[in-house]
């Protein structure tokens, strides 16, 4: 009762091992001078995409484990009044991006402190909150390092998967007036030259969103972090001061 079904099955797969007229190999014998430059292009920017994603969740992950180690150590030396290890640890965990905004209001807090002992009335939390936003949009800028590449390649990718796309159409329409009608077979290359383009496109670009999204957010976490973590230590300024 199967026989039929499994003759269809075997028939499909001795057409198929006698080649696939849409195979990326045929497809790019098939493919003119400007559709081969275009395939190469994609291809291309498909292998930098994942290098940037490689190195940014590298950097991501690197940062992380180091926020994690630093922030325990720094606040608890912070508490104890023992800013100089805590400037320690900062420089220790230099690959956190927390440790660098910190390290940063801790030194204005140390400066203007220095002032604050010849203009009793000086006031030293401004200055800090003001260089931690400083330092806020310096971090940001870094966790940016390649997001608008990124963003193109995702919005770039699918227009020049259609340039090649109407490139190929143009050819099937070329090979229309040269070869005719009569023979689809002769067409077939030019077909797959025009729907290959497309997809490869829509292929480099809908990774390219989705991980332009998952870094988005980690960019968005790790600017959450650094506000909370200053936050703290601005907290525990105004404690001191408030003793003073």
């Amino acid at each position: 009762m199967c026989s039929f079904p499994a003759s269809l099955l075997n028939l499909g797969l001795v057409e198929g091992a006698k080649g696939d007229a849409f195979g990326p190999a045929a497809i790019w014998a098939a493919a003119s001078i400007p559709n081969k430059c275009i395939i190469l292009l994609l291809i291309a920017l498909f292998l930098f995409q994942i290098y940037l994603v490689i190195e940014r969740a590298t950097m991501y992950a690197a940062s992380a484990s180091a926020s994690r180690k630093f922030l325990k150590l720094f606040m608890d030396t912070l508490r104890q009044g023992d800013f100089e290890a805590a400037k320690r640890a900062a420089a220790t965990h230099q690959r956190s991006h927390i440790a660098l905004v910190l390290k940063h209001g801790l030194d204005i807090y140390q400066y203007e402190k220095q002032l604050q002992a010849t203009h009793e009335n000086h006031d030293v939390i401004n200055p800090v909150e003001r260089a931690i936003e400083r330092g806020t949009s310096e971090v940001t800028e870094l966790l940016k390092k390649g997001m608008g590449t990124l963003a193109t390649i995702a919005s770039a990718s699918p227009f020049i998967g259609l340039l090649g796309t109407v490139i190929g159409i143009i050819k099937v329409f070329s090979d229309l007036k040269t070869k005719g009608a009569g023979d689809i077979n002769a067409l077939a290359g030019s077909i797959g030259e025009a729907l290959a383009t497309t997809a490869l496109g829509l292929v480099v670009a809908i990774p390219a969103v989705w991980f332009y999204n998952i870094l988005t957010n980690k960019q968005d976490q790790v600017i959450t972090s650094i506000n909370n973590a200053a936050s703290q230590m601005i907290d525990e300024f105004i404690r001191r001061e408030s003793r003073a």
